[in-house]
């Protein structure tokens, strides 16, 4: 009975003497443990899988609030470039409108602009043509005739020619603005004449400009029985006179069109027929020429006032 009552002591012994033993073989010296790491380096096994597992934690929190940070730097950055990009969007579409609306202002002012001149084509040609006031006595040609003994030296001074006409053929109709400058002297029988060079010609059509690179034009002589001519659309329009006086001169600005093939000699139209006697087809391609003034630039006015000249053979003809 003793020994038996002896037993549970003697267990009770067995076990703390145990269990001391384990608990030296987890103890740390806190002076050589420096960090949580080492700590886990210096454990058991099932420690070192507690400790791991609590880095790990450590570790995904830290992960988690660095890309909870990171996400919201992200989502910072993305609302920011968002609201950049809206912003740019909506500065660059505000740009292109206005750039559009400014194009289509400038579109729409030229096409006012031109259905404007269009409407006004057959009555102001001022509105048509930026003109310039033509310079006087830009060119002096000097003549020299022996009268008897004595030499008689003329000096005639040249202004510069700018001229409007009407243009009208077939389907087509509007105006011609030729500028012109005399550039040297000519020297005829009876006198001198100045060779006139084109500085410009344009010619407006049915709304459209056309520059003419070809326009010549010729002074004519002595009766200054001039022309000009040029190509368009295929086509070479002549200007010249359907009606001459006295000795054969023109009394007025050119009056009539003439249109050749593209050659520039073979005739498809003579509106003009300046000597043919049935008045009924003279001038069946009228057109009206006026110069401009030395003064002040001005061509007057477009009303088509052709006449016969005075001497010319057909005046006293009988038309019946």
């Amino acid at each position: 009975m003793k020994i038996l009552n002896l037993l549970p002591i003697f267990s009770l012994l067995f076990f703390v003497a145990c269990g001391d033993d384990s608990s030296s073989a987890i103890s740390v010296d806190p002076e050589t443990s420096s960090s949580s790491d080492e700590v886990v380096e210096t454990s058991s096994s099932f420690e070192k899988g507690k400790s791991s597992s609590s880095k790990a934690k450590v570790s995904s929190s830290s992960k988690k609030e660095a890309r909870s940070s990171s996400s919201a730097a992200v989502e910072e950055s993305s609302s920011s470039g968002k609201s950049n990009r809206s912003s740019s969007s909506k500065k660059s579409n505000s740009s292109s409108s206005s750039s559009k609306k400014s194009s289509k202002s400038s579109s729409s002012s030229v096409a006012k602009n031109s259905s404007s001149s269009a409407d006004v084509v057959l009555t102001d040609p001022m509105k048509i043509f930026k003109t310039r006031t033509p310079k006087a006595a830009v060119r002096q040609c000097s003549f020299e005739e022996k009268i008897g003994k004595e030499s008689i030296k003329w000096d005639m001074d040249f202004d510069q020619q700018d001229w409007i006409c009407t243009f009208k053929y077939a389907d087509k109709e509007g105006f011609v603005y030729v500028q012109g400058s005399p550039t040297d002297c000519q020297t005829t029988g009876m006198g001198m004449n100045p060779e006139i060079s084109v500085d410009t010609a344009v010619l407006y059509v049915n709304g459209k400009y056309a520059t003419l690179k070809d326009l010549n034009y010729e002074w004519g002589g002595n009766h200054h029985n001039d022309k000009f001519r040029f190509t368009y659309d295929g086509k070479v329009y002549e200007y010249f006179h359907s009606s001459y006086g006295f000795g054969g001169r023109s009394c007025q600005e050119m009056d009539c069109m003439r249109v050749f093939e593209s050659d520039g000699t073979t005739l498809i139209e003579d509106g003009c027929k300046t000597f043919d006697e049935d008045l009924s087809t003279v001038r069946s391609l009228p057109v009206v020429c006026r110069f401009a003034s030395v003064d002040d630039g001005s061509f007057g006015d477009f009303t088509d006032t052709f006449e016969l000249c005075v001497g010319d053979f057909r005046q006293d003809m009988d038309q019946e």
